[in-house]
C-alpha cells in the first residue's frame, strides 16, 4: 500500500514538473519582464519543488519494486537526467534575464526547450508502460 502512495505522490510530482518546465520554456520565449517573472514563479513554486519530489520518490520506488537492474529504467534514467539538465539551464537563464533586466530576444534555448521537454516525456512514458527491454 505504502508503494502506491510513493507512486502517487511520483506521478503527481512528475506532472507538475512537466507543467513548470513547459511554463518556463513559454514564458522565457517572451521578452516582456511580467511574462519572464511568471516563468520564474513556475520555477520556484512549481518546477523546482517538483524535481525534488521526483527524485526522491522515484529511486525509492525503484528499491522498493527491485528494478536497479532493469535495462528500461537504466534508459529512463538517462532521460529523466536530461529533463533535470534541462531545468537548471532554463532556470539559471531565466534567473541571468531576471538580473541583467534583459528585455531583448529570448536565448535559443527557449525555443528548443519544450520539444526535448515533451519527448523526453514521451519516451519516460514509454519505458515506464510498456518496458520494452
Amino acid at each position: 500500500m505504502l508503494y502506491l502512495w510513493i507512486k502517487v505522490v511520483h506521478l503527481v510530482a512528475v506532472i507538475s514538473l512537466i507543467a513548470g518546465l513547459v511554463t518556463m520554456s513559454f514564458g522565457g520565449r517572451l521578452a516582456q519582464p511580467e511574462w519572464r517573472r511568471i516563468a520564474r514563479q513556475a520555477d520556484y513554486r512549481l518546477a523546482s519543488p517538483a524535481l525534488i519530489v521526483v527524485w526522491l520518490s522515484g529511486p525509492t520506488l525503484a528499491v522498493m519494486a527491485n528494478w536497479w537492474s532493469a535495462p528500461w529504467l537504466m534508459a529512463k534514467l538517462v532521460f529523466v537526467i536530461v529533463v533535470s539538465a534541462l531545468h537548471g539551464r532554463l532556470s539559471g537563464t531565466l534567473r541571468r534575464l531576471e538580473r541583467d533586466g534583459v528585455t531583448g530576444p529570448s536565448p535559443s534555448l527557449f525555443q528548443r526547450a519544450l520539444p526535448i521537454t515533451l519527448i523526453s516525456m514521451a519516451v519516460i512514458v514509454v519505458l515506464v508502460i510498456v518496458k520494452p527491454f
